[in-house]
């Protein structure tokens, strides 16, 4: 069989005859599978592989435009469906990789609603301050204000300002003591609100 029965084999297939499909895939399958197996290194996965392949070409029969010879679309098709597959198996490789780094963790869905309780703990603590205190430490937390700043701002002196700031995170210590346990994202959250001290 030259290529020109090839060729005409792929018009009588492309047009819907089984017999003209079949004749082409049993004449070539071996040599694919053996062309797919160079590159999967895997003697089953390239059967799948070449197998699938077929069945996307006559499925999408009706579309091919095979502008080569009907061996040397094969076997390139082979190839990129081979290619795809390791870069499949890469990814999944990836990804397998990634979950089996933060598998020894143990998971405390308790932690995930930790975040929303302490953010509305801290605002109702800090709006529980005296007025004064509630703005001194404001200026410094959420508007990032240095001490001598506050004190320009408030025309205080700055030993006062000191001197509420001690006394506002005292009282929020106390107010937030059952979160001990949480001193890491207690400071994630105090750095997320803005509530940091820049001097």
């Amino acid at each position: 069989m030259d290529l020109t029965e090839d060729n005409q084999l792929y018009l009588k297939f492309s047009a819907g005859d089984e017999r003209a499909f079949q004749t082409l895939f049993r004449k070539y399958y071996p040599a694919m599978c053996n062309f797919a197996r160079q590159f999967l290194n895997d003697g089953e996965l390239a059967e799948e592989t070449v197998q699938d392949l077929f069945v996307k070409i006559w499925e999408k029969r009706e579309n091919l435009n095979i502008q080569t010879s009907v061996k040397h679309y094969f076997f390139r098709s082979v190839r990129n469906h081979c290619l795809n597959q390791l870069q499949h198996d890469k990814i999944k490789k990836q990804y397998s990789d990634r979950m089996l780094e933060t598998s020894h963790q143990e998971i405390n869905p308790d932690d995930f609603y930790l975040e929303v309780d302490l953010v509305q703990r801290i605002e109702k603590s800090i709006s529980s301050m005296p007025p004064k205190r509630q703005e001194i430490f404001r200026l410094s937390r959420e508007q990032g204000l240095k001490y001598k700043e506050i004190a320009e701002t408030l025309n205080i002196s700055v030993k006062t300002v000191e001197a509420q700031m001690g006394l506002a995170l005292k009282y929020l210590r106390e107010e937030l003591k059952d979160f001990s346990n949480h001193l890491l994202t207690l400071l994630l959250i105090f750095k997320k609100s803005g509530l940091r001290h820049r001097g």
